[in-house]
């Protein structure tokens, strides 16, 4: 069974064995993601969202994405997310960026932590649960796993 895999955002980036989803005609497909993703549901085995995150400005667009990474990863699959540091100067270089992240940001998403139930869900996030918080004092890797129950 062949492992479908995307890559949003994927700029000059674009990776070998993945569809290359990008704003700009240089992946495989062009989109752009605040008006959603054009696969169907439970499509991926594994998204990646390599420093594009902090691009998205307002909270509408932000839920709307992260639920529609959510839509389109199988039950099983993961969404890699990679995001700078919000205390690393790199966060805030690029004029383009304007969302910033710590380690406790995706803790508004998963589905049995106290934020999650208090805020997240109110806010409308869909459920995940956090299989992997990295750090290297510059960069921050997540990887969740879509809650489908």
């Amino acid at each position: 069974m062949e492992i479908k895999k995307l890559n949003i955002g994927c700029g000059n980036d674009k990776r070998e064995g993945y569809i290359n989803l990008d704003i700009e005609p240089v992946g495989d497909v062009q989109r752009d993601i605040k008006r959603g993703l054009p696969f169907n549901d439970d499509s991926f085995d594994e998204v990646l969202v390599n420093n594009v995150l902090t691009q998205i400005a307002s909270n509408e667009d932000f839920l709307f994405v992260m639920n529609e990474m959510w839509r389109v990863t199988k039950p099983e699959g993961a969404i890699l997310v990679r995001v700078p540091l919000a205390s690393d100067i790199c966060s805030f270089q690029d004029p383009m960026d304007n969302r910033r992240f710590t380690e406790e940001s995706f803790t508004y998403m998963e589905w049995q932590h106290r934020r999650y139930v208090q805020y997240g869900r109110h806010y409308g996030f869909k459920p995940f649960k956090v299989l992997l918080r990295s750090n290297n004092g510059k960069q921050m890797e997540f990887r969740l796993k879509p809650i489908k129950i």
